[in-house]
């Protein structure tokens, strides 16, 4: 019941956190969307409790990635949108070379910290590798496909369009990161996945309803 608690309010604070930074501005959007990229990497390894099923405790966090994503495109542009894809890119590299130099270093005998950040990023390049592949794949499906349903669907509210996307574009983005950067370190391979994604439909479901409390909460402009 505590960790069900604690998602749900993750959902409202997200959700919450992106209106926030898209009133701040294109380029403290685009921070916060990498920022995420980098929160869902780190505690993707972290097995969980919700529901009474076995999942990952980063779902929420790529959701929120790509609804910042979508709220990038609707306000700033799909350029916007393809600077923010190759930044997180970049620093996604940048924080895998460095996380293995940080590792590499020799501890001194008063170091404590060495064993736990080697338990924490020793599967760091592989994760990012997945993670750049999926990101890449999942970002520009998701750019195109949410572009296409705006084209299609002029009138409906922004919401309610990019719940569509993300609902496509995380059912692909579960099953590649899935199998790119979980198979053979993570158990129950398979309930993670179809849990993953259902906890994740549960987050895109309840995302109108969120994103239009929490706007109320902040104002855009």
């Amino acid at each position: 019941m505590f960790n069900n608690l604690l998602f749900i309010s993750s959902i409202f604070l997200v959700i919450t956190c992106a209106w926030i930074f898209l009133r701040l501005g294109k380029s403290a959007l685009i921070a916060w969307i990498v920022f995420v990229g980098f929160i869902a990497n780190l505690f993707v390894l972290k097995q969980i409790t919700l529901f009474g099923f076995n999942a990952t405790a980063s779902d929420i966090f790529a959701v929120g990635g790509l609804f910042g994503l979508n709220l990038l495109q609707e306000y700033h542009g799909k350029s916007a949108t393809q600077k923010a894809i190759w930044a997180s890119f970049a620093c996604y590299v940048f924080f895998a070379i460095m996380s293995q130099i940080h590792v590499a270093y020799i501890p001194s005998e008063y170091d404590h910290a060495q064993d736990m950040y080697q338990s924490l990023l020793m599967h760091t390049p592989r994760i990012i590798i997945a993670s750049i592949i999926t990101a890449f794949i999942v970002q520009q499906f998701d750019s195109r496909f949410y572009g296409a349903i705006r084209k299609k669907l002029p009138h409906i509210p922004m919401v309610f369009a990019s719940s569509m996307s993300i609902l496509i574009s995380q059912l692909l983005d579960t099953a590649l990161f899935t199998v790119f950067g979980l198979y053979g370190i993570v158990s129950a391979l398979m309930e993670i996945f179809i849990v993953s994604y259902i906890i994740k439909c549960l987050c895109i479901v309840c995302l109108p309803f969120v994103a239009s409390a929490s706007k109320k909460l902040i104002k855009h402009d």
